[in-house]
C-alpha cells in the first residue's frame, strides 16, 4: 500500500487592507479589512514533481487583493470577497475552486461637541464582521457572514438553578457537584456567529445589522425592564431564532458559540464573611476555566 495526494490548496493569510472613500462633501469612510485567499486547482504537481509551472505566488495574490480594492468601496466584505474570488477563477482557467476570508476591524467616527467628525476615527468597538466566500467553477458563490467577540453583559436577570446535583435537577445528588446555585449573577459572553446566506445575492450589509440588533435586543430585553435568562443555553438559542426571524429568507442557518466570562461574587471566595461585599457589588473576573455554549439554528429540521 503507498500513499497518495488527496487533496492540496495554498493561498496567503494576513493581507491587511485599509480604504479609505473620500466623498466630495468632504466626508470619508474608512474600512479595514484582513484578507485570507486559498487556491485549489491543477497544480499537484507543485507537491508530486517540485514544478511550480502552475503556482501562482502568494505574493502575486496579495497584490491581487491592493488592486482589486482599488475598484471597491470594501463597504460589504462579502462582495468584496466576491469580486477577489471570480478573478481568480476568470484569469487562470486551472484554478477550480477559490476560498476568500475576511475580517473587518471596526471604526467609530469621532464625535466633536455633539456632532461627527468628517474624517477622525476611533476604535469604538470589539467584535469583528466575518465572511468567508468559497467560489467553484461553474457553480454560484457559497458565502457565510459572521461577527466575533460581540462581547455582552447584563448585571441582573440571568440565574442557574435546579442543575443536575440540585434539588429539581434530573439527578439531584452528586457527589463532584460543588457549585452553588445563583437566584441572580453577572452573566457575560464574547458572541462569535456564523450564518449561511441563501444565495449569493443577499442584502448582506443589511442582514449583518439585523443580526447583531437582534442578538443584542433578545440578549438584554426591554431597556427598563430588561427579559429573565433562567439557562444561557435559552438565551442562545432565543437570540439565533430572533437573527433567523428577522432575515427571512435570506438566511439558510445560523450556529452560535458564547463561552462564559466569569465574574464571580467576593463571596466565592474562600475569605472571612466580613470581606465580602454586602451589597453584591464587587465581583473578580477571571480568564478560565469557564463554560462554552453553542447551537446552530435553521429555517426548516434536515431530514433524518
Amino acid at each position: 500500500m503507498s500513499g497518495y495526494l488527496a487533496e492540496s490548496a495554498y493561498g496567503k493569510v494576513k493581507i491587511r487592507v485599509m480604504k479609505v472613500n473620500r466623498n466630495p462633501n468632504g466626508r470619508h469612510e474608512v474600512h479595514e479589512v484582513t484578507v485570507q485567499t486559498m487556491l485549489w486547482g491543477d497544480f499537484a504537481d507543485s507537491w508530486t514533481t517540485g514544478s511550480n509551472k502552475k503556482i501562482i505566488a502568494t505574493e502575486t495574490q496579495k497584490n491581487t487583493v491592493y488592486q482589486l480594492a482599488k475598484q471597491h468601496d470594501l463597504g460589504s466584505v462579502e462582495e468584496f470577497g466576491k469580486l477577489v474570488a471570480s478573478h481568480f477563477l476568470k484569469k487562470y482557467d486551472w484554478i477550480t475552486k477559490v476560498q476568500v476570508t475576511l475580517r473587518e476591524d471596526p471604526w467609530g467616527r469621532v464625535q466633536v461637541d455633539g456632532k461627527d467628525h468628517n474624517h477622525a476615527f476611533t476604535k469604538t468597538t470589539t467584535e469583528k464582521r466575518f465572511a468567508e466566500v468559497t467560489m467553484s467553477r461553474g457553480a454560484p458563490a457559497q458565502i457565510i457572514g459572521g461577527i466575533e467577540d460581540l462581547i455582552v453583559l447584563k448585571t441582573t436577570q440571568s440565574s442557574f438553578e435546579c442543575f443536575v446535583g440540585c434539588k429539581g435537577g434530573h439527578v439531584e445528588h452528586d457527589e463532584w457537584t460543588t457549585l452553588k446555585e445563583a437566584k441572580d449573577r453577572l452573566f457575560s459572553t464574547a458572541v462569535k456567529s456564523y450564518w449561511t446566506y441563501s444565495s449569493d445575492t443577499a442584502p448582506f450589509n443589511d442582514c449583518y445589522d439585523k443580526v447583531k440588533h437582534s442578538f443584542l435586543t433578545r440578549f438584554a430585553g426591554d431597556p427598563v425592564k430588561g427579559v429573565p435568562s433562567p439557562a444561557a443555553q435559552q438565551t442562545q438559542y432565543q437570540m439565533c431564532l430572533a437573527a433567523l426571524e428577522a432575515n427571512n429568507p435570506h438566511l439558510a442557518d445560523i450556529s452560535i458559540t458564547t463561552p462564559n466570562l466569569h465574574y464571580n461574587p467576593l463571596s466565592s471566595l474562600v475569605t472571612p464573611p466580613s470581606m465580602h461585599a454586602p451589597n453584591n457589588d464587587v465581583f473578580y473576573p477571571i480568564d478560565g476555566p469557564s463554560g462554552y455554549i453553542t447551537s446552530k439554528a435553521a429555517l426548516r429540521r434536515a431530514k433524518m
